[in-house]
Order: C-alpha cells, then sequence, then structure tokens
C-alpha cells in the first residue's frame, strides 16, 4: 500500500503504473462486489414495488357528503386542503405513488359528495370532519366502485355553440 502514495520523487505514470496493477491484481474483488451491488439494488427494487402494490389494494374510501345548510369559508376549505396534504406525511414511509390522496365527485342522491380515496395508514385523517355541515360515510371496498351511467334507447345531447341542448 506504501507504494501506491504519490511522494516528491516518484513520477505521475510510476503511479499510473502501480496503480493499474493494484486494479488487475483485484479485478475479481472488484467485479464481485459490482454484482453483489447490482443484485442488491434488484431486490431493494422488488421489494419496494410489491410494498407499493401492497399499499395501493389496501386504500380507503370516505365519502363526504354535504347537508342543505353546506357553505364553507375561505377559511374551512384552507384547512380541509391543509389537512389532506398532510395525508403522505400521516401515512409514513410509503412510496410515493400509494400515499397520494384521490379526490373524486359524484352525486349522492341529488347532492354534489366527494370521495375521498387514501392510503390505510391515513385513514384516520380522512375520517376526520372538515366542515361542520358534511357528513362522513364510509364505502366498502365491494359495492363502492363508481360505475359509468349508461342510458338505454336514449339519445345523447347535443350541446350548440351558442350553449343550447338538442336532441340528435
Amino acid at each position: 500500500m506504501g507504494d501506491v502514495l504519490l511522494g516528491p520523487s516518484r513520477s505521475l505514470s510510476a503511479v499510473t503504473v502501480s496503480v493499474t496493477g493494484y486494479v488487475e491484481a483485484h479485478l475479481w474483488w472488484l467485479g464481485l462486489s459490482v454484482v453483489v451491488a447490482a443484485a442488491l439494488w434488484g431486490a431493494c427494487w422488488v421489494w419496494w414495488r410489491r410494498r407499493a402494490r401492497a399499499a395501493l389494494r389496501s386504500r380507503t374510501v370516505v365519502d363526504l357528503v354535504p347537508t342543505r345548510d353546506f357553505d364553507p369559508s375561505v377559511e374551512e376549505i384552507g384547512r380541509h386542503a391543509a389537512r389532506l396534504a398532510r395525508v403522505p406525511a400521516a401515512s409514513g414511509w410509503l412510496p410515493r405513488r400509494a400515499s397520494g390522496v384521490r379526490m373524486r365527485h359524484m352525486s349522492v342522491e341529488g347532492k354534489l359528495a366527494t370521495r375521498l380515496e387514501g392510503p390505510a395508514r391515513a385513514a384516520g385523517l380522512l375520517r376526520l370532519v372538515s366542515f361542520p355541515d358534511v357528513d362522513v360515510l364510509e364505502v366498502g371496498r365491494s359495492h363502492g366502485e363508481l360505475r359509468p351511467i349508461r342510458f338505454a334507447n336514449i339519445p345523447p345531447l347535443n350541446v350548440t355553440d351558442n350553449g343550447n341542448e338538442q336532441e340528435v
């Protein structure tokens, strides 16, 4: 190891020769370390992907249905948005794609409702009441799926340029 150090009397070519000699003598160790590092990286990548899939399978779904007197203030909306922004931090150490919150707007019994879907670890944060005039309903995974609405034997409406609807 002492001959690798660059002293005042050694030239650059002598150092280059000693370094290449060291690499040639230990080439199989270097190759083995590269293979082990690649295998370790691949195992960690597979583990992280499986962790993301498991977290995506166990998400919590909550419906927020407003009452008749629902009229939120700007401050209430800001608090609700800030709480939703804290969900990834509250869900812990999860992959980024599994820690997000999905918001869907839909109609429940003629009322506009918001469906929140997020990580199961942050279910308590999603179930908290954001607004005083909103009912929080937990939705089961099997019967809580969104289904497209299809009308049989009814032609679609065509909206003209001036905003009027016409039958096709």
